[in-house]
């Protein structure tokens, strides 16, 4: 019991393997003679709206980075596409009667590490984008109230969507996804306005196993019971032969006391019949075998019969060999 209550005691915690992090900024520049602002004045972010008649271009520039725990290498292309469509609803209902994608500048690839940045700059016209999605509707003499009405209707939705393409290694591990960053553009008939929040940020975890720190307060029980049992061991011996224990019991025990840490990571299973077909790799102890499946994010199955432990990862067993259990 004090070896039981002394053994070091794990846990499983979430820790952050990596964050991606994906941002706009833009301005619009005064091009045309008005009375409100000098020609060729820089209009910063967070004006309420931007105006066609003395501003119809806009400056934006997307920046994408990630940072890793550990180290990451990876191979990033990003592609900017402005899309306009007519939708009707909201949520899983929303329904897309039209959309068409225009592309904006050239894709841009990096070979990024862990705390680099792509930044990708490009230029937008507003009328002119607005211009064309109007096009397409009065093409269709669609508006999205009425399918039958011959009026246009309102203007279709414009939106800013840089799709982010990655492959390669991060914290040691082979990696491949796609982000897409959309902002909306909302566009009326001779103005623009432009969404305050402009930042993405996607943390992704890992479950991990830790050591939980021992306290001196763990031993008071198994010492109180020592002191006990050596009291009643004293009584019993001159009125009483201590029954010989059977050494496969004591083993049995033995073997229950060290898998017992690793109880909580462990669940019972059946060893896949065409296991002759995974590439197999033998563990030499079960703890070892429940630290690599917390290092892939898996669980350690046991299959009572056969008395093997195993993961299975990528089209590879990971197994432990032991003694079937009597049940």
């Amino acid at each position: 019991m004090y070896k039981s209550y002394t053994e070091p005691l794990y846990e499983e915690e979430k820790v952050l393997s990596y964050m991606q992090r994906g941002s706009y900024s833009y301005s619009a520049s005064v091009t045309k003679p008005n009375s409100l602002y000098p020609e060729g004045t820089k209009l910063e972010m967070g004006k309420p709206a931007y105006f066609f008649t003395i501003s119809p271009t806009e400056d934006i520039s997307f920046v994408y980075s990630l940072e890793a725990a550990d180290s990451a290498d990876l191979s990033v292309e990003a592609n900017t596409m402005i899309v306009a469509s007519s939708r009707k609803g909201s949520g899983e209902e929303q329904k897309i009667f039209w959309k068409k994608s225009y592309q904006v500048g050239d894709p841009k690839s990096v070979q990024l590490k862990s705390g680099n940045v792509l930044t990708s700059n490009f230029t937008i016209d507003v009328p002119v984008i607005r211009s064309k999605a109007k096009g397409v509707q009065d093409q269709l003499v669609y508006s999205p109230d009425s399918v039958s009405s011959s009026d246009s209707g309102p203007d279709p939705m414009i939106e800013i969507v840089t799709t982010v393409n990655y492959k390669g290694k991060i914290n040691g591990e082979d990696v491949t996804g796609t982000k897409n960053y959309k902002i909306p553009i909302n566009v009326s008939s001779n103005y623009y306005e432009m969404p305050e929040e402009l930042e993405f940020v996607e943390e992704t975890y890992k479950n991990v196993r830790v050591q939980k720190p021992a306290s001196l307060s763990t031993i008071k029980f198994p010492l109180a019971l020592f002191l006990l049992s050596t009291v009643l061991v004293g009584v019993l011996i001159p009125v009483r032969k201590m029954k010989k224990i059977d050494p496969e019991y004591i083993e049995k025990l033995e073997k229950e006391s060290k898998k017992s840490p690793f109880k909580e990571f462990i669940s019972k299973g059946k060893i896949p019949e065409n296991r002759n077909f995974l590439l197999q790799v033998e563990i030499s102890s079960l703890e070892d075998l429940v630290d690599a499946a917390a290092d892939m994010n898996e669980r350690v199955i046991h299959d009572a019969k056969s008395g093997e432990y195993f993961i299975i990862h990528n089209g590879v067993l990971y197994i432990f060999f032991d003694a079937p259990s009597e049940d």
